[in-house]
């Protein structure tokens, strides 16, 4: 029993090193490629979750076939983040059209597919598309790497004191795993990491970060956890052993961008 936990745990870490290094690669590399592994993280979420909540496998084809469209004319021009937008258009009005006049699928079946779809392009896709936009203004590559750097850390120390630790549960119904002192533990280290990025990149607003982090973090575990368990899913995909699937991977990124996008739209307004 001890081996296959330590097992466990050294393919969770070294999965979870292969993932870190492709984010400060992409981030190294600069906003074009940073932008195209986002996108292609962005498009293996939307799969795992479109396949989760069981939407129909032609309408999963033709969002797979436009998403991966948008990212291959990425490799090729210079539109960025506008090209992604233009090509979302004429993919939901496809989505929306086969809908409308599929004959197999009642109307409240329909209503429940294009729900999906917005659902999707909602919790998923614009996250990601947030978090290229924020690597472009003032400051924003020092700002993705230091919340990447922030998720990370309240991620692996929420799990660690948690799984040692942990007697207080936070939420058993949906995800038996998370307790009170993991989250303690992980907004502690979040603090300590959050002085240090204010000490190398000067900003008040790490320290609202630190804090934030953590909560949002743990709220975008627990809503991709009601998520799974709606459709009794343990995990999103198979893709990270040890961690699950994409989704499992970045459900606490999708979470946290928003917020981060918000406090740097601040940032950008009052101090530059």
């Amino acid at each position: 029993m001890k081996k296959k936990k330590k097992l466990d745990f050294l393919i969770r870490f070294f999965t979870g090193l292969i993932y870190i290094f492709l984010i400060i690669f992409s981030i190294k590399e600069g906003e074009k490629i940073f932008r195209i592994v986002m996108m292609i993280l962005s498009f293996f979420c939307l799969f795992e979750f479109l396949v989760i909540l069981k939407t129909n496998t032609f309408l999963i084809k033709i969002a797979s076939l436009f998403l991966l469209f948008s990212i291959f004319l990425d490799f090729l021009r210079k539109e960025g983040l506008i090209l992604y937008i233009i090509c979302f258009i004429p993919y939901s009005i496809i989505f929306f059209t086969i809908q409308l006049f599929s004959k197999s699928s009642s109307h409240k079946e329909k209503i429940t597919q294009i729900s999906h779809l917005i659902f999707g392009l909602v919790y998923i896709i614009i996250p990601f598309l947030l978090a290229s936009y924020i690597y472009t203004i003032h400051g924003g590559k020092e700002l993705m790497l230091g919340t990447f750097i922030l998720i990370w850390t309240n991620d692996t120390l929420s799990y660690l004191i948690g799984r040692k630790w942990g007697k207080r549960k936070i939420a058993v119904s949906i995800s038996p795993n998370k307790s009170v002192e993991g989250f303690i533990g992980g907004l502690f280290f979040c603090l300590i990491f959050g002085f240090l990025l204010y000490k190398v990149w000067g900003g008040g607003y790490w320290f609202i970060l630190a804090i934030s982090i953590p909560f949002f973090a743990t709220i975008g575990d627990l809503v991709e956890s009601t998520i799974k368990r709606s459709y009794n899913i343990k995990n999103s995909g198979i893709c990270f052993p040890g961690h699950g699937g994409f989704l499992d991977r970045l459900d606490s990124f999708i979470f946290v961008i928003p917020i981060i996008a918000t406090i740097a739209a601040g940032v950008t307004h009052f101090f530059y």
